[in-house]
């Protein structure tokens, strides 16, 4: 018997079918393993789903040669991401066998693929629906691609803004293509406030249909249940057999021993009910990582007029997606692009170079934030401070600068290693020994760029830990900066030539692509603990603390004040609500007028740290210059 048509997800489609369509989301948490992979099928039948999902991806169809060749040249994200795409994909002959299996078990099977070539692969294989995720929701050719095939399509709309889907959906309606929206949010683990619930009323009228339906990532499973009870007929949520597997999904996937969350997730409802559609800055990275823009298929010179047959579309989403190109054509492009390289709007316009960029004049030791394969680029600034944040490949690589820099040098720890996050605050001691490492190696990389930057007296910003993926309270934290103290003594390092200055955290950190609870290293006490005890400064993020005063009913001028004797080096941007870092000047909450006034008695480094402010030639991060040395050129 063929499951390749899904009955029942036909009735629904048909509105013959009241009951919801559940889909256990396999995804990639079989790592690559096809017996790991019947496992998972065999939990999702035993918790009475009604189809399984699985992921097909071809890598050189979706990421550039570049991404894929060196894939340290892109975010700090790409770093971890590929390599763990490349040990994922299962064989084509193993997904003939799942194929097989799920007939024989009488479960329908769902395929999510993320180029043509797996659309085809897909289509040719049989299943009961395609799914096509977020990062694809405006992959018009995609779409056309898997339509062939005369299947429904399930389509989630997570990280696209309202008129992003309301465009879609116009094209989907006039194809007559047969799908259904499913809301989403593309952080992994979500937020509860960020899932926009009620959203799903403007998802039924751009589609013009009522079988709308829920992609989650959150915790728990009370979400999922309320959508049901709200009247939505497709849930599809991850399954893994263990949450502490390392990969993308695991720990935004659910376990049948939740259901004991239940009252406290009810609970927690109320904070998700929201009918609007934002995008967060986690999505925003998953955006960059996932989505596809606009990349020409040869190098385009400058005043070349752009036309179709010039583009394809490419990872990583840093340009133009695919439904906004056309508005580009006919247009004469400002600047050279090379082949593969993502085309941007700020291409059709004159952009400020930062080598053009006006000479600032603060009273503080101003600086730029860079990595080590743009420093080309900012060392024109001649800033008096310059600050890498570096990567775990980052660390290994032979950067030398051309010239002797007159600035000081800042290097900013990785946060990350191995697909995990740097934490000295756990008794776990093989993660402790790890985080160690790469914090030893990045005090000697410091040592040996000090050569090229003599002049000053290095600092080292650290991230050093106390995260947590659950929201559980931590009564007292003096006992995790207590462990904090006791670990960091064990680095070899001279305090004469180098300064360690540990950064305040925020209590809702975005991490490998979704949200985390801090705990340590956010209340003025811990900071003052752990500095105190080595006579150390701090790095004081204006943005991380005005998220905790938010959180926690803080008076951020007091927090300020209580925490200037020990600071060393700023970070400045914006914030709002206890999640939205990296803000524009004057598009949070800040009170920079108060703050600043406070700050000014006191002498430190600083630099912008805008959400992507360094894209599009540094266009957000000199906004922000541009701002504060109109504004507060005397106090900064």
């Amino acid at each position: 018997m063929s499951f390749y048509s899904s009955k029942k997800l036909d009735k629904i489609f048909n509105k013959e079918d009241e009951s919801s369509y559940i889909i256990a989301e396999i995804g990639i948490n079989h790592n690559g393993s096809f017996d790991e992979a019947i496992k998972l099928i065999d939990a999702s039948l035993e918790a009475k789903v009604d189809a399984v999902k699985f992921q097909k991806r071809d890598l050189s169809a979706i990421y550039s040669k570049n991404v894929l060749e060196d894939s340290n040249s892109q975010e700090w994200n790409f770093e971890y991401l590929i390599p763990l795409l490349k040990e994922v994909e299962l064989s084509n002959d193993e997904y003939k066998k799942i194929r097989k299996y799920c007939d024989k078990k009488q479960i329908d099977l769902i395929i999510t693929p993320f180029d043509a070539n797996s659309a085809k692969f897909v289509g040719e294989l049989g299943v009961s629906a395609f799914k096509i995720s977020s990062a694809d929701m405006t992959n018009i050719d995609l779409v056309q691609e898997c339509s062939k095939y005369a299947m429904p399509m399930l389509i989630s709309t997570g990280m696209w803004s309202d008129e992003d889907i309301k465009d879609c959906a116009e094209f989907y309606n006039k194809q007559n293509i047969s799908y259904a929206f499913l809301l989403s949010q593309s952080t992994y683990p979500a937020p509860y406030e960020n899932l926009n619930l009620k959203y799903l009323d403007r998802l039924k009228e751009l589609s013009k249909s009522d079988i709308v339906g829920y992609s989650g990532h959150e915790r728990g499973i009370f979400i999922p249940v309320g959508c049901v009870a709200m009247g939505y007929k497709i849930i599809e949520k991850h399954i893994t057999l263990d949450k502490a597997l390392d990969g993308l999904d695991h720990k935004a996937s659910m376990m049948p021993d939740e259901f004991k969350e239940m009252v406290e997730n009810i609970r927690l409802l109320e904070s998700a009910l929201s009918a609007q559609k934002s995008v967060n800055q986690a999505e925003m990275l998953n955006k960059e990582a996932f989505a596809k823009s606009t990349v020409p298929i040869r190098d385009l010179p400058k005043g070349h007029v752009l036309i179709k047959s010039d583009v394809t579309f490419k990872s990583p989403g840093k340009g133009i997606f695919p439904h906004q190109i056309y508005k580009y054509f006919g247009k004469v492009l400002k600047n050279h692009i090379e082949k593969d390289h993502y085309i941007n709007d700020t291409d059709f316009q004159d952009t400020i170079k930062i080598s053009e960029w006006k000479k600032f004049n603060f009273t503080q030791q101003w600086g730029a934030k860079c990595r080590f394969h743009d420093y080309e680029k900012y060392k024109v600034l001649n800033s008096p401070v310059i600050e890498f944040h570096c990567s775990q490949t980052d660390l290994t690589i032979d950067f030398k600068p051309a010239q002797i820099s007159k600035s000081q040098l800042i290097i900013h720890a990785p946060e990350v290693f191995d697909r995990k996050l740097l934490d000295i605050c756990t008794l776990d001691e093989e993660h402790v020994k790890k985080s160690l490492n790469i914090l030893q190696k990045t005090l000697d990389k410091t040592k040996e760029l000090h050569k090229h930057f003599p002049f000053h007296k290095p600092k080292v910003v650290m991230h050093l830990g106390g995260m947590f993926l659950n929201d559980k309270e931590v009564k007292d934290t003096y006992k995790l900066i207590e462990i904090a103290i006791k670990n960091f003594a064990r680095l070899d390092y001279d305090s004469e030539k180098i300064d360690v200055i540990p950064e305040n955290l925020p209590p809702r950190p975005w991490y490998l692509g979704g949200e985390w609870f801090q705990h340590a290293f956010m209340s003025s006490s811990d900071m003052k603990q752990f500095c105190s005890h080595f006579g150390l400064g701090m790095t004081y993020d204006i943005c991380h603390a005005q998220l905790y005063c938010n959180l926690f009913d803080i008076d951020i001028n007091k927090y300020t004040k209580d925490i200037m004797p020990f600071v060393s080096h700023v970070h400045i941007s914006d914030a709002y609500g206890t999640n939205g870092e990296g803000v524009q000047i004057d598009e949070g909450c800040i009170d920079f007028d108060s703050l600043f006034e406070i700050m000014g008695a006191y002498e430190f480094s600083w630099v912008s740290e805008i959400w992507s402010g360094h894209l599009h030639e540094g266009a957000g991060t000199y906004e922000c210059m541009k701002i504060l040395e109109k504004r507060y050129a005397t106090k900064l």
